[in-house]
């Protein structure tokens, strides 16, 4: 492989990453550029998987980048960079792949990171096809069932219109849901967020969120979610917006129940953290397929989802976690995932606690002089 130094010579002087693996997906060689954007020397590559070092792409069947060896190799794809910083950690950039066969030798991809404006097109691309798929389905069924009544409707009984019209109000309302997604995904995005602070009852909000998660499912699927509800002390209030902590728990819950086997309860728990008690940690656990460890990076960045093997299709459009993310930042306070593929997923959010002295010096901002610096 690479017999002829210019070829060797070639790869050396390309301003893109170049790798080139042997059929059995191991890496036999890597340029100088690839070690670049790695963090790495190139030399140090050789012998590793591919799949060591890019990760395996969503929804893209290619043998090499998901450690097959033998199957098709998809020509040209996006894919995942794991890349070294400077302290160790371990970060990951969005790449451009490009295969070519070396015959029955192996496979040289050449690998570069996405540009701003690739990026912005790629996204533009992923959002019209997200949400074209996602408004289609309900206003699908709308005509559907609303053309059967126009039609039909004289000669159906009254049960059968009551149900008819019954799908037709839970997909307008899932068309709301989607507006509403898209509408606090755009002010995110343009950092628009007005923000009032009081204190919150956790518990209450907690069984109203649930109550309306409920409500949802058992019209729908005749199903009834459970949500284990544990808050202690049940006196714990949040310092935070009440619209939008609700947003937050409405994804967060909403997300469990929807991955979740629906006879396998939710579990959500609250209490102040042991080491500072004007923390609060909610953790959301579900009892559901879980998240492969590579892919939980990604689940809180926008339109994506992961796979649910349980349903055919999970009802949303992937900006759930993200607006979850999004708030739960701007409110001051924190949010991560933990998973074990067949075990759930827990995902764990912190927040202020409304403590005397948040209250204080919020009277005290909103009585002082304007001019006060």
């Amino acid at each position: 492989m690479l017999k002829k130094r210019t070829g060797v010579d070639l790869l050396q002087a390309l301003t893109s990453g170049a790798l080139v693996c042997g059929l059995d997906g191991r890496i036999v060689y890597a340029n100088p550029a690839l070690g670049r954007l790695i963090g790495a020397a190139a030399e140090q590559l050789a012998g590793n998987v591919f799949t060591e070092i890019v990760q395996p792409p969503v929804k893209v069947d290619c043998a090499l980048c998901l450690g097959l060896q033998s199957g098709d190799i998809s020509e040209v794809h996006s894919g995942f960079l794991k890349v070294f910083t400077q302290n160790g950690a371990v970060e990951e950039l969005k790449v451009k792949i490009k295969h070519s066969r070396l015959g029955e030798e192996g496979v040289l991809s050449l690998i570069d990171p996405f540009s701003e404006d690739t990026i912005l097109t790629q996204a533009h691309t992923d959002f019209v096809s997200t949400v074209s798929h996602e408004f289609r389905t309900p206003l699908t069924s709308i005509k559907g069932f609303a053309d059967t009544l126009l039609h039909y409707g004289a000669q159906l009984p009254d049960e059968e219109k009551r149900r008819f019209i019954t799908i037709i109000k839970d997909q307008a309302d899932r068309l709301i849901r989607l507006v509403e997604n898209l509408l606090a995904a755009s002010r995110l995005g343009a950092s628009r967020m007005d923000l009032s602070y009081r204190p919150i009852p956790l518990k209450k909000l907690l069984e109203k969120v649930a109550q309306s998660i409920q409500a949802k499912a058992l019209s729908k699927t005749k199903v009834q979610r459970v949500f284990e509800l544990s808050v202690n002390p049940e006196s714990i209030e949040l310092w935070a917006d009440a619209d939008k902590l609700e947003q937050v728990f409405i994804n967060l819950m909403d997300n469990a129940a929807k991955y979740s086997p629906a006879d396998k309860p939710v579990s959500v728990k609250a209490e102040y953290l042991p080491e500072d008690d004007g923390l609060v940690r909610v953790v959301v656990q579900d009892q559901g397929a879980g998240i492969p460890a590579d892919l939980l990076p990604r689940i809180f960045t926008q339109f994506y989802r992961v796979e649910n093997p349980l349903k055919q299709e999970v009802e949303g459009t992937g900006l759930g976690l993200y607006i979850a993310k999004s708030i739960t930042g701007a409110m001051g306070g924190q949010i991560w995932a933990e998973s074990t593929p067949g075990k759930g997923s827990a995902f764990t959010v912190v927040f202020p606690a409304a403590t005397p002295e948040r209250q204080a010096v919020h009277r005290h901002r909103l009585h002082a002089p304007e001019d006060e610096g």
